[in-house]
């Protein structure tokens, strides 16, 4: 990986939940426009088009940030599952490996970490990292190991802003990146809304813009190319100090199903 593709990590493309043909021609489309970094999952059952994406982009492997995540039902098999994540992709390594959810009713998340770190001792993986982590995960982890991960994806939009999860990420010196960044699509939010209109952007570029001030690094969908470039250059969009304080008096939704502490998703 390139000094290139570390410095371009301020946005990220997502792939769920595109298959076959739709998620190869997404990657490509999405690496034609300018993202580096791309992200699937095991559990998204896409690697192999998605691998078939970064492979017909033309653009040289160091140049992208190709990271996927552990599925549940791997916590115990991490060689075989790096394994054939690695051979499903179609590259030799991988830049970032995230446990999906740390599932605490399987018990098995800190024994995936400390394998994990192995792969990369090993070289098959630059960056450890996990996914909807909260800080008693994070606490075991670095109990056992030693260490922390590198980053944690986190659901996370103005609706949702965990601040203090945020702010004990922060603390950690653990990077975050955001899944759902757009909130699934609801960008009916009054504070969001208002500055979009006023300024003669789309909601979701005033999202994204969000999540760049605060430090987040969110991972988008979308097949279309315009979406895509719109999407991109939001990250540029600097939004004032009021318009951010008026995005944090936005009312807040509880996480509901996607607690990480319940949540079964292996």
């Amino acid at each position: 990986m390139t000094d290139n593709a570390l410095q371009q990590q301020t946005i990220g493309f997502g792939t769920w939940p595109f298959q076959d043909d739709e998620a190869t021609a997404a990657v490509v489309s999405a690496i034609g426009v300018g993202y580096r970094l791309i992200d699937t999952a095991s559990r998204y059952g896409n690697e192999a088009a998605v691998g078939r994406g970064i492979a017909r982009s033309g653009v040289p492997r160091e140049q992208l940030f190709v990271q996927t995540k552990l599925r549940g039902d791997d916590h115990e098999r991490v060689g075989d599952a790096l394994k054939s994540s690695l051979e499903l992709l179609g590259v030799d390594y991988l830049d970032s490996w995230l446990i999906h959810w740390p599932l605490p009713m399987l018990g098995k998340y800190v024994d995936a970490f400390e394998q994990m770190l192995q792969a990369r001792d090993e070289g098959l993986v630059r960056q450890i990292g996990v996914s909807n982590f909260l800080p008693e995960h994070l606490d075991a982890l670095e109990e056992r190991t030693g260490e922390r991960p590198w980053t944690n994806q986190i659901q996370l939009d103005p609706g949702l802003r965990r601040d203090d999860l945020v702010a004990e990420l922060r603390a950690r010196d653990i990077n975050i990146q955001a899944w759902s960044p757009l909130a699934r699509g609801d960008v009916g939010q009054d504070a969001v809304s208002k500055i979009a209109s006023d300024r003669g952007l789309a909601p979701a570029q005033v999202m994204l813009a969000w999540h760049a001030a605060i430090g987040s690094v969110p991972i988008v969908r979308s097949s279309n190319p315009d979406r895509q470039l719109q999407n991109l250059e939001a990250i540029s969009i600097h939004l004032s100090d009021d318009e951010l304080a008026a995005i944090a008096q936005q009312p807040q939704r509880e996480l509901g199903d996607f607690d990480p502490r319940t949540h079964d998703e292996r």
